[in-house]
């Protein structure tokens, strides 16, 4: 039986290709913003990197997200208008709570593969939470999207402020967790 469970394992690892990096990905990794914390039989590659602090007037919200959504905030420091709820999460739990989308705990179908860390202004995470916000496993989500809240232009709004003009008005962000999966050979 041993045996048999070897064989079926190499004929998976077989049916999938090497996990690769996307380009950021890579450059994020060897400026050391991001560190491999994949565990030696991993058939994913587990990129992380610590939270930052909140300043002063100052919160930080999680957000995980499938490859076009990413690609577009790296585009255009701006989220797209394609996501229903399209969920922030508030604190350490929130991001705890995003990974669970990379872990597999909770599914949805734009396939996340990385959460991101918002640094924003308290006063503007308040109001959207005060606007719409709802329970979910323990922790409470905001949603910006046209099913929920609404208030996605409100948010972009501050993610186009210039950091250097606008006190505390701006909103920076960050890669904070990646998973890159093998793909399956066709």
């Amino acid at each position: 039986p041993a045996q048999n469970s070897t064989q079926d394992y190499m004929r998976k690892v077989r049916k999938h290709s090497k996990p690769k990096l996307l380009p950021h990905e890579k450059a994020l990794l060897e400026q050391g913003k991001l560190r491999n914390v994949s565990h030696s039989q991993s058939s994913s590659i587990w990129l992380e990197a610590k939270s930052k602090s909140a300043g002063k007037g100052r919160t930080l919200v999680y957000r995980p997200m499938g490859d076009a959504e990413l690609s577009y905030l790296r585009e255009n420091n701006q989220l797209p208008d394609t996501q229903p709820y399209q969920a922030i999460i508030r604190g350490e739990p929130g991001r705890i709570y995003s990974e669970k989308y990379l872990k597999g705990h909770k599914k949805v179908n734009t396939n996340p593969t990385t959460v991101v860390e918002f640094d924003a202004p308290t006063a503007l995470i308040d109001d959207l939470f005060k606007r719409f916000h709802k329970p979910e496993d323990g922790v409470l989500s905001c949603g910006l999207g046209p099913k929920a809240g609404g208030d996605l232009e409100l948010f972009n709004e501050a993610l186009s402020c210039d950091k250097n003009k606008s006190s505390q008005q701006y909103v920076t962000w960050k890669i904070v967790t990646v998973k890159r999966r093998a793909k399956k050979k066709k």
